[in-house]
């Protein structure tokens, strides 16, 4: 599997992207409107089809941009990311984000947030408050069998 060097696969497929938010904020997301986002750890599932595959689209996420296009750019330029797994290949982005939903901390925070294209209530939750949030992040996802990535 080719990778960049950050570490990051060029393959296509799935990520995790953990991100932190320091205090609560508001945040307005296009047409999903505004939130009041509690402080905590927030995980975002996504995919990556495109050219550049896992490395473009997670090293985007990673460098944050001026350029808003998807709901987590905007979620992304206030928080800090802190995690980030990988499952190059994988295609069942929405079975991976209802088994995250599953976690008996996982709250959603924004309905429909990332999930404009398929009938998921969201692909992103906040598990709480950090660091044990962190925790049970890590643990689960090397449970599901996500692929720890350099942040």
């Amino acid at each position: 599997m080719e990778t960049t060097d950050s570490g990051l696969t060029r393959a296509p497929g799935l990520y995790l992207l953990g991100l932190a938010l320091a205090q609560t904020t508001p945040l307005t997301i296009g047409a999903l409107g505004t939130w009041e986002l509690p402080a905590g750890l927030y995980v975002y599932v996504g995919s990556a089809w495109g050219p550049g595959g896992l490395a473009a689209r997670v090293g985007r996420h990673l460098r944050g941009t001026a350029f808003p296009h998807w709901h987590i750019d905007a979620l992304r330029a206030v928080t800090t990311p802190l995690a980030v797994w990988l499952a190059p290949g994988a295609q069942d982005e929405c079975a991976r984000a209802r088994r995250l939903l599953a976690l008996p901390v996982a709250r959603i925070v924004i309905p429909r947030f990332g999930a404009s294209d398929c009938r998921c209530p969201a692909h992103l939750v906040t598990l709480g408050p950090l660091p044990a949030a962190l925790g049970i992040l890590q643990g689960w996802a090397e449970a599901d069998g996500w692929l720890s990535a350099p942040v």
